[in-house]
């Protein structure tokens, strides 16, 4: 995926399944797409689990600070 962001990912794979949806794409065409739309996806999916714990490290400091920590 390069340096793709997650926003440049996503365009693409909404692209990827509208085309599988409405073109009249053959049997290796559509292989080929959904091979594809799982690669962004599991790129997605990646990018969403390391913003989940970011937040969460944030989240974390939050707490502490309000809880007198360091």
């Amino acid at each position: 995926m390069g340096n793709m962001t997650f926003e440049q990912a996503n365009e693409l794979l909404e692209k990827s399944v509208s085309r599988m949806e409405n073109d009249n794409l053959t049997l290796n065409e559509s292989m080929e797409e959904y091979a594809k739309a799982c690669e962004l996806l599991g790129f997605c999916m990646k990018e969403l689990e390391t913003c989940k714990g970011k937040i969460q490290d944030i989240n974390d400091r939050i707490s502490n600070l309000s809880n007198g920590g360091n």
